[in-house]
């Protein structure tokens, strides 16, 4: 069979796709660039580098900055990456918050940092970060960054060990996430959600790599506890739904 000759698009095609990757490779030149000029304060020039890195990405997946997703990422092999792409936006985020005919911006940065913390091992980490600048009252616009918190740590789903026992779609997980939203507007209730979210992924963890010590427990002492627990709190739960 003879080999079809490859015609001039295809080679420039071919062509552009050596010079994208060939820029692809010196991203974190100007990641570590932008991370270095945030410390030093000079966002204008942060926002800059920040901007062709992100613009790097895009290029590469072949779509826009705004349009990138964790999706187009390996969420094991490309975990760094996610979690730098993450800080990006929070950066980027906090840099037009400083300006309000850049709100709409700082809106859509603070999107994509929830799209790419919620549901990796980061989130935990990265809800704290906004948990941590709004108590500082430095955001100019702190509801924003207060619904981002709320997104990330307070309305995920995840409900890490009551999942592992029971079921993602259980009764009893579903009234511990209605109980967790019933508590997140108080002090005490958002340090429990946070102290939560610290320790469950990895006890989670430690259970999945020791199975016999997790059918012991789960058996013995943490079943028995939920069980007892969401009983309790049922009543509770239900008339805040109904009330809400």
């Amino acid at each position: 069979m003879v080999k079809k000759k490859p015609d001039a698009k295809d080679l420039k095609d071919e062509k552009k796709r050596e010079q994208v990757i060939e820029l692809y490779r010196t991203r974190l030149q100007h990641l570590k660039k932008a991370q270095a000029l945030v410390k030093d304060d000079r966002m204008a020039q942060a926002v800059d580098s920040y901007t062709k890195y992100l613009g790097i990405l895009a290029l590469y997946f072949d779509t826009t900055e705004d349009r990138l997703t964790p999706t187009m990422f390996d969420p094991e092999k490309d975990v760094t990456e996610l979690l730098l792409i993450s800080h990006a936006y929070w950066d980027l985020a906090k840099a037009f918050d400083r300006s309000p005919n850049l709100q709409r911006d700082c809106f859509r940065c603070l999107e994509q940092f929830i799209k790419f913390s919620i549901g990796f091992k980061y989130q935990h980490v990265n809800a704290q970060i906004i948990r941590k600048f709004n108590n500082k009252k430095q955001a100019h616009n702190p509801k924003a960054f207060e619904a981002a918190y709320h997104k990330i740590q307070i309305s995920s789903k995840k409900c890490y060990v009551a999942s592992m026992c029971f079921g993602e779609t259980d009764n009893r997980t579903e009234t511990l996430r209605h109980f967790k939203l019933s508590i997140a507007p108080y002090e005490l209730g958002k340090d429990f959600i946070d102290f939560y979210y610290s320790r469950s992924p990895a006890l989670v963890n430690f259970f999945e790599h020791n199975q016999m010590i997790k059918m012991f427990a789960e058996n013995v002492f943490i079943k028995p506890f939920l069980n007892c627990f969401t009983f309790l709190i049922g009543p509770y739960v239900k008339n805040k739904k109904t009330n809400s």
